[in-house]
C-alpha cells in the first residue's frame, strides 16, 4: 500500500519540476497596452559585462551616446530619430538571410524589437524605441542595472549601467539633444569666423 501511494506523489513532483523549467518569457501588459516581457533570470546566466565605456559621439551631425573600448569603434550606440524616438544600434555587419529580432533585457523585463540594416560607412543593426514607449522608463532605470542585448545566435552584449542612458533617451524625447548639437555647431562656426578674422592681414 505504501508503494502504491508513493507512486502518484512522485509523478506530481516530476510534473512540477518540468513546469518550472518551461519558457523563460511571459508577456505582461503596461498602461500603454504595449507588451513587455518579464524574464526569469537563470542562476547560470552569468555573462560578463563588456569592456568599454559610455561616451558622447557624433554620427552624421547627430549627437549620439556610444559604448565601446577607448580608442576603438563603438559596439553599441543610441541615437535620436526624426520623431524624437531613440534608435538602438548594434554596430557590425548584418547577418545573411532574414534579419533576427533584437532582445533588450533590463532587470526582469525584456522587449523584442524589429531590426533594420543600416549600411554606409558604419554598418549596424538598428531598432527603434518610440518617444512614448513605456520601455523608455525601463532604460532610464538602467542607471543601476546592466543592459543585455541579444541578436539571433550571436553572443549577448552586456552593457554596463550608466545614468547617461536615461538622460540621453529623455533628451531624444524632448528634442534637447539635437538643440545642443545645433547650439554647439553655431558656437564653433562663430569661433572659426573670429579666428579667421584675426588671422587676416590688416586692411583686408
Amino acid at each position: 500500500m505504501m508503494i502504491r501511494n508513493a507512486l502518484p506523489l512522485a509523478l506530481i513532483l516530476v510534473a512540477a519540476c518540468a513546469r518550472s523549467e518551461e519558457a523563460t518569457f511571459s508577456s505582461i501588459g503596461n498602461e500603454s497596452g504595449t507588451a513587455v516581457e518579464a524574464v526569469r533570470t537563470s542562476e547560470g546566466d552569468d555573462e560578463e559585462i563588456a569592456l568599454g565605456e559610455w561616451r558622447a559621439g557624433l554620427q552624421e551631425e547627430q549627437a549620439t551616446l556610444e559604448f565601446g573600448p577607448g580608442g576603438a569603434p563603438p559596439l553599441f550606440s543610441l541615437r535620436c530619430d526624426a520623431r524624437r524616438g531613440t534608435l538602438l544600434q548594434r554596430h557590425g555587419a548584418a547577418p545573411s538571410g532574414d534579419l533576427p529580432v533584437m532582445l533588450v533585457t533590463v532587470g526582469s523585463e525584456t522587449r523584442r524589437f524589429a531590426l533594420t540594416s543600416a549600411g554606409g560607412a558604419i554598418p549596424m543593426l538598428r531598432a527603434t524605441l518610440p518617444a512614448t514607449d513605456q520601455f523608455r522608463a525601463v532604460l532610464t532605470a538602467a542607471a543601476a542595472t546592466p543592459i543585455i542585448v541579444r541578436i539571433g545566435d550571436a553572443p549577448p552584449l552586456v552593457l554596463p549601467p550608466s545614468p547617461m542612458i536615461g538622460s540621453y533617451a529623455t533628451g531624444c524625447a524632448n528634442g534637447e539633444n539635437q538643440r545642443r548639437v545645433e547650439v554647439e555647431a553655431a558656437a564653433n562656426e562663430t569661433a572659426a569666423e573670429a579666428e579667421a578674422n584675426q588671422a587676416a592681414p590688416a586692411g583686408q
